[in-house]
């Protein structure tokens, strides 16, 4: 068609086209129709003919002169204030994001898309006036939606420079840049544009954010706040959308280094909250539910919750149509699976990502993992109860070395046995400690030795602290002698071997204990535990009876210690009746939370030690 410019004078308005965008490529444009061919133009020396192919083939220096009248007019103020050319610039960005639609309404059937051509003009034109841009929110949050990944080469380049210079000149926008390019991280497929594979996209959002890194010094708390407010909701993201949110966001560590501590504390922290509300679901399930159809391989496909480059969306579709035949009772256990893939998933992830360091960094390195996996768990996991999968995270590392494992059994036991003893932390730390010496592949018998004793010169302190006022079994009253006690008869029951004296120090498995008569024990434990036991505080009542049940067997068995009668009298004796004796003012300073953290139960049993041994072996798909 011909177009007639004449400056200064804007041109002529043109005819409305019909285009439309197939899934896969931004199609050429119609033909012009005949109604347009029919025009007829009177000429004039005076204009300047030039010949178009496309009216969107405008020229740079027509599109700097729109971007500059549609701004000037915007930032006028009073009646001046024109904000026509404004709308057209937002929605020529408008027209160009994934969605057809914005917060200013649905975008017209007749506002065609802009091609990658014509938006990088007006991508140069707004850097000229990047300044300008302080004072146009809704512009720029258009443009900030513009369907970018999914384009050449030479547009991706051009819009990461963009965002550069909009985040250094208006570090107000910097926060919501960042936003923008995290949201990526669980996205897959971009609608609309030519294929572009999804590793590639990925490719393209780290580098930009790598860009902006480097270019930027404030950008790297900016995407600290991002990432956490970016976060997805397990219970409304996708299984592939929130495991490549976590996948996506360790791999930020790679080229922000800084932010290292920062990204691990996050995915803990939400990996606990993940793993909690798992075991409230397993709790609330009914009896009949076996716990293996949820935890186990059933229902889950090897691989299917991992994250590839793939571009397959048909799972989410498949999954959906499925639904509608599903009884709630499904459902329910459905979104659950769902929920265990996603924990199993990221718990993976994490291992993934710690173990290369161990394995291979330098010893500073290992150190300084080490001691953040030991912070993140005094901080996240220790003081949350029914924490089930997260803990084996340092679990598993603290048994790389000898001094590991020291150094988190020393951790622990200085919470059980110090001067706060009395607080939730430090009752929780008595059993972790215990399942940690009895459940360690790689703990040695030196440490198993070590720590039994030091629990048994801690027990036997509070036995004589408290026995002389004592009328009777209280959990609430004397809760860290009873967490340190059935931490010892758990810890007797799996490592009773490490405790018999042998000749040159043999093992028992090679050694009859009875060929010379009775073994010969590590010396003071017996008497400890003697003395505890039957004491006015008789902690084989209050401690998990299944526990009490397993010691009196295996102590029996051993000659260690006979039991039997004792239990038999604990059977006709009701816990309720001594804690009624104590009157509130003598009972320790937050007994009331102690006892809830101690016992989650109901009945006789409200007054007795949960059986929480967080080691203990757990099912999960991986």
């Amino acid at each position: 068609m011909v177009s007639l410019v004449q400056a200064p004078s804007m041109p002529p308005s043109l005819p409305q086209k019909s285009l439309k965008r197939d899934a896969s490529h931004l199609s050429s444009p119609a033909p012009e129709s005949s109604q347009s061919k029919k025009l007829r133009v009177a000429f004039d020396d005076r204009v300047d003919v030039r010949i178009m192919d496309d009216w969107t083939a405008k020229p740079l220096d027509l599109v700097k002169d729109e971007v500059r009248s549609a701004l000037e007019g915007h930032l006028r103020t009073g009646a001046d204030k024109d904000d026509g050319a404004y709308e057209q610039l937002r929605m020529v960005f408008i027209s160009a994001a994934p969605s057809r639609s914005h917060d200013s309404g649905p975008v017209s059937s007749h506002t065609e898309a802009p091609s990658t051509a014509t938006l990088k003009k007006y991508l140069v034109a707004l850097s000229g006036r990047v300044s300008d841009l302080k004072a146009c929110g809704k512009l720029v949050h258009a443009v900030l939606d513009v369907n970018w990944l999914g384009r050449d080469d030479a547009f991706v380049a051009l819009y990461v420079r963009f965002l550069g210079t909009l985040g250094s000149a208006v570090p107000g926008f910097l926060r919501t840049v960042l936003d923008r390019i995290v949201g990526h991280f669980v996205e897959g497929r971009i609608p609309n544009e030519p294929y572009v594979p999804r590793q590639q996209m990925i490719v393209r959002v780290h580098n930009a954010l790598r860009y902006l890194l480097r270019l930027i010094p404030s950008a790297n708390s900016g995407l600290a706040e991002s990432l956490r407010g970016q976060f997805p909701n397990h219970r409304t993201a996708t299984r592939q959308g929130y495991i490549a949110f976590v996948k996506n966001s360790l791999k930020t560590i790679e080229y922000a280094p800084e932010l290292k501590a920062e990204i691990q504390t996050l995915i803990t922290e939400r990996l606990v909250k993940l793993d909690v509300e798992v075991q409230e679901e397993l709790d609330d399930l009914e009896d009949e539910v076996d716990e293996g159809r949820v935890l186990g391989l059933s229902g889950l496909s090897e691989g299917k919750e991992d994250v590839d480059d793939s571009d397959d969306d048909s799972d989410a579709d498949s999954d959906s149509s499925s639904e509608i035949s599903m009884t709630p009772e499904e459902t329910h256990l459905r979104a659950l699976r769902d929920t265990v893939a996603k924990l199993d998933s990221v718990l993976d992830l994490l291992f993934s990502h710690y173990t290369p360091t161990f394995a291979n960094g330098k010893m500073y390195e290992i150190n300084d993992a080490f001691e953040h996996l030991i912070s993140q768990f005094s901080t996240f996991v220790l003081p949350t109860y029914r924490s089930r999968h997260t803990q084996f995270l340092v679990f598993h590392f603290a048994q790389m070395s000898q001094g590991y494992a020291e150094r988190f059994a020393g951790v622990l036991i200085r919470l059980a046995t110090g001067r706060s003893s009395a607080s939730n932390g430090s009752l929780s730390a008595a059993a972790y400690l215990a399942s940690f010496i009895a459940r360690g592949a790689r703990v040695s018998k030196t440490l198993i030795r070590s720590i039994f004793t030091r629990l048994g010169n801690h027990l036997d302190t509070l036995r004589r602290n408290h026995e002389s006022a004592c009328e009777g079994p209280n959990l609430s009253r004397y809760g860290t002698f009873y967490a340190i006690a059935q931490a010892m008869l758990y810890i007797f029951c799996f490592r009773w071997r490490d405790f018999i004296m042998t000749p040159d120090d043999a093992d028992v498995e090679n050694y009859d204990i009875f060929e010379e008569g009775e073994p010969e024990w590590l010396p003071g434990i017996k008497e400890c535990l003697t003395q505890a036991i039957y004491s006015k505080l008789n902690p084989l009542k209050v401690c998990a009876p299944a526990i009490v049940h397993q010691f009196g067997a295996i102590a029996n068995h051993l000659r260690f210690m006979y039991v039997i009668p004792l239990l038999e009298t604990n059977k006709r004796l009701r816990l309720s009746s001594f804690r009624s004796m104590a009157a509130p003012a003598s009972r320790d300073m937050g007994a009331a939370r102690r006892e809830n953290t101690l016992s989650h139960q109901s009945g006789e049993a409200h007054h007795q030690l949960d059986a929480f041994f967080p080691f203990d072996p757990y099912q999960l798909p991986k």
